[in-house]
């Protein structure tokens, strides 16, 4: 094999070389891009739902207090209607880790090791 001839082989190497780091890095940009669209489009989600969430909650909550008002005194009824969201708050947060952890990062781990 002729010095030139083998030169050109490392040169050709090279070259293509360089076009797959290329072609790998825009892959990378456009694997990324993607993951980073879902993430945000759940977190949009996620948010919107929180909100939505948070009205629905506070309307059960003054209609739960109405509802107790049959039984109760006006005070008493949202009283107990405040127990009743404080006890579904501790719950919450008792059980943070299966209601809120587990499932956040299997989300995550699902997008980022696609």
């Amino acid at each position: 094999m002729s010095k030139t001839k083998f030169l050109d082989e490392i040169k050709s190497i090279i070259a293509q070389s360089k076009d797959w780091a290329t072609l790998e890095l825009e892959y990378a940009k456009l694997t990324a891009a993607e993951k980073i669209t879902v993430l945000c489009g759940a977190a949009v989600a996620g948010a919107v739902c929180l909100l939505l969430g948070i009205c629905a909650l506070i309307l059960f909550g003054i209609s739960l207090a109405y509802a107790f008002e049959l039984f109760l005194s006006p005070a008493l009824a949202f009283l107990a209607s405040g127990g009743v969201m404080l006890v579904l708050m501790a719950l919450v947060y008792f059980f943070k880790k299966e209601l809120i952890m587990n499932p956040i990062a299997k989300m995550l781990t699902k997008v980022l090791l696609k």
